[in-house]
């Protein structure tokens, strides 16, 4: 799969609930949400994935991080 142009509903099926570092996205016109990448890493612990540090640069123009799951509904104290 290293290299390998999936569509975001694939990378949300192959990594569900995760963080996940995405080179060269290819995003819609009118909301620029992703609709296909390649997956660089991923990991379920946002931190761990800022760790990793990859070097990114040297094989892919961009990158964006995203979530594949649903975030929950925060819950303010009054």
């Amino acid at each position: 799969m290293e290299n390998q142009v999936l569509s975001f509903e694939e990378i949300k099926k192959l990594f569900p609930d995760e963080w996940v570092l995405l080179g060269n996205p290819k995003y819609s016109d009118d909301d620029l949400d992703v609709i296909s990448a390649t997956v660089i890493i991923h990991d379920k612990n946002k931190h761990e994935l800022i760790k990793k540090r990859v070097r990114w640069r040297d094989t892919y123009h961009s990158a964006t991080t995203v979530y594949t799951g649903i975030f929950p509904k925060k819950r303010y104290l009054l």
